[in-house]
C-alpha cells in the first residue's frame, strides 16, 4: 500500500472516530461516512491513473442512500412539517441501516470483485486509452461526424415518438462519442469543435431545463479526459472542489429554473440560468441554513423514497419476489412491437405498486435499492444487489477485453454507463439503457466498417 491509500485510510477513519464522540450517531452511521470519505478521497487521487464508472456509482449511492439519510434522521425527520409532506424517513433508522448499510457493501463488493482478481486493471484502462489515440490519428473525421449525427438527432427527438424515439436518443448521444473522438484525434480544428459542442450540450439543458445528464456526461467525460495525464495532487483537488460545487450550484437552481420556465412565469435561456447562479453566489449563507438547505437535501435523499418501499412491503402490498426485476430484464430484449404493454420506465407503476403513491406530472422512482428490497426482502435485496454491481463490473470486464481490438471502445463508456451509475432510476432503467447501448455501439461498428468504410 502506497503512501496516498494510507493517507486515505487514516482520514476515512480519523473523521468518524472524531464523530463518535457525539454519542447519537449510530455505528452504520459512522461507517457509511467512513466509507464515503475513503472511497471519494481514493477516486479524487485516480484522476489521470485509472477510469471506472461504477466509482461514480458508488459515490452516488453513498450519498444519496447513506449520508443524505443521516442529515435526514438527526435534524428533520421529527419536523411536523417535514411529516405531514411526507419528506421523512418513513421507518425507524433500524430497519432502514438494517438493510442499506450491508446492501450497499454488497454493491460494493460486486462492483471491486472482477478487479481484484484481474492483474493491473489500472494499466489496462491506460494502455487502451493510448491505443485509442493511436488509432485515431488522422480520423478526427469520424468525431465530425458523429458531432453532426448527434446534433440532427437532437432535434428529431422533438417529433419522433415511442420506441423509435428512443433509437434516435441513442443517435443523439453520438455528440458525446464525438467530442471524446476529436479530443483524442490530432484533428487541427478541434478546440473549435470542442467548444461548439458543449454549447450544444449546454443549449440543450438550459432549454429542457434537465441538468442531469449534463452533470453525469461532464463527470465521466472529464475523467476519460484526463486519463493518463499527470495531475498534481493540489490541481485533483482542486478540480474536484469545482466539481462538487458546480453540482451544488446545479443543484440549488434547478428548481426555481424548472419552475419559472416550464410553468410560463418568464422566458428561459442563459440570461435566467446565470441570473439564478448569481443569487446564489451572492448569498453563500443560503447553504448554512438548514432550511434553506432542505430542498437540496430533500432531493439528493434517495433514501426517504427507499424508506417508504420498506414502510410499504410487506406491510400494505406484498413483496414482488422478483416479478419486476426478471420482467425488466426480459423487457430488455423484446421489442413493444412484439410485447406492446411491456413496462416503462419512469417510475410511475413501481411507485405505486412498493410505495402507494401515485405520481402525476413528475418523475419519481424506487432505486435498484428500493426494487431489489421489494422483490427480496431483506436478505435476498442485499444478495441480490452484490449480483448488480457485479453485473457491471463484468460488463467493463468485457470491454476491456474487447478494447484490445477495438481500443475506441473507451470512448463510449460514459453514454453506455450513463444511467448506470444512477441511483434515482430503477433496475429496467439502468440495465435496459445497458443493453440496448451495447447493440447501438455494435450496430455503430458494424456500420462504420460495412457501409462507410470507416474503422471507429
Amino acid at each position: 500500500m502506497n503512501l496516498s491509500k494510507i493517507i486515505v485510510t487514516l482520514i476515512a477513519f480519523l473523521v468518524p472516530l472524531l464523530m463518535s464522540m457525539d454519542a447519537t450517531f449510530r455505528f452504520d452511521e459512522l461507517a457509511g461516512i467512513g466509507l464515503f470519505i475513503f472511497f471519494l478521497l481514493n477516486f479524487i487521487n485516480d484522476i489521470g491513473k485509472s477510469y471506472n464508472p461504477l466509482d461514480i456509482l458508488i459515490l452516488i449511492a453513498l450519498l444519496q442512500c447513506m449520508l443524505m439519510p443521516i442529515v435526514v434522521f438527526h435534524v428533520y425527520n421529527d419536523n411536523a412539517l417535514i411529516i405531514a409532506l411526507k419528506y421523512d424517513m418513513s421507518v425507524s433508522a433500524d430497519r432502514y441501516y438494517g438493510f442499506m448499510f450491508p446492501a450497499i457493501l454488497a454493491l460494493i463488493a460486486g462492483i471491486k470483485l472482477p478487479g481484484l482478481l484481474q492483474r493491473s486493471y489500472q494499466e489496462r484502462i491506460y494502455q487502451t486509452i493510448q491505443r485509442a489515440k493511436q488509432h485515431l490519428q488522422g480520423k478526427g473525421n469520424i468525431g465530425l461526424l458523429f458531432i453532426i449525427v448527434g446534433f440532427v438527432a437532437g432535434f428529431l427527438t422533438i417529433f419522433v415518438p415511442g420506441d423509435l424515439g428512443y433509437v434516435v436518443y441513442l443517435f443523439e448521444k453520438l455528440l458525446y462519442v464525438g467530442v471524446l473522438y476529436i479530443y483524442f484525434s490530432d484533428y487541427k480544428s478541434k478546440k473549435l469543435y470542442l467548444g461548439l459542442a458543449f454549447f450544444v450540450i449546454f443549449s440543450k439543458s438550459l432549454f429542457t431545463g434537465m441538468f442531469g445528464e449534463l452533470v453525469y456526461i461532464m463527470a465521466l467525460g472529464t475523467m476519460l479526459v484526463l486519463l493518463g495525464k499527470r495531475i498534481g495532487t493540489f490541481l485533483k483537488y482542486s478540480i474536484a472542489f469545482l466539481g462538487i460545487v458546480f453540482v451544488l450550484l446545479v443543484q440549488s437552481v434547478k428548481s426555481d429554473y424548472r419552475d419559472i420556465v416550464w410553468k410560463g412565469a418568464g422566458e428561459g435561456g442563459a440570461g435566467l440560468y446565470f441570473s439564478l447562479l448569481t443569487n446564489r453566489i451572492t448569498e453563500p449563507e443560503q447553504f448554512f441554513d438548514w432550511t434553506s438547505l432542505f430542498p437540496i437535501v430533500n432531493r439528493a435523499n434517495q433514501g426517504m423514497i427507499i424508506g417508504k418501499v420498506m414502510d410499504h412491503v410487506p406491510a400494505r402490498a406484498p413483496f414482488a419476489e422478483g416479478e419486476t426485476i426478471f420482467t425488466s430484464l426480459a423487457a430488455s430484449f423484446v421489442p413493444r412491437i412484439l410485447w406492446p404493454d411491456k413496462p416503462i420506465s419512469g417510475g410511475k407503476k413501481n411507485m405505486e405498486r412498493f410505495t402507494g403513491f401515485i405520481i402525476e406530472g413528475y418523475s419519481m422512482n424506487i432505486s435498484p435499492f428500493g426494487e431489489a428490497y421489494g422483490n427480496f426482502d431483506v436478505g435476498g435485496g442485499i444478495a441480490f444487489m452484490f449480483f448488480y454491481g457485479l453485473f457491471f463490473a463484468l460488463i467493463i470486464t468485457l470491454l476491456l477485453f474487447i478494447g484490445k481490438t477495438r481500443p475506441t471502445i473507451l470512448l463510449w463508456l460514459p453514454i453506455l454507463f450513463l444511467n448506470a451509475v444512477q441511483t434515482e432510476t430503477d433496475v429496467l432503467m439502468c440495465v435496459n439503457s445497458l443493453l440496448k447501448g451495447l447493440m447501438f455501439v455494435w450496430f455503430c461498428y458494424w456500420a462504420g466498417d460495412r457501409f462507410l468504410r470507416l474503422k471507429l
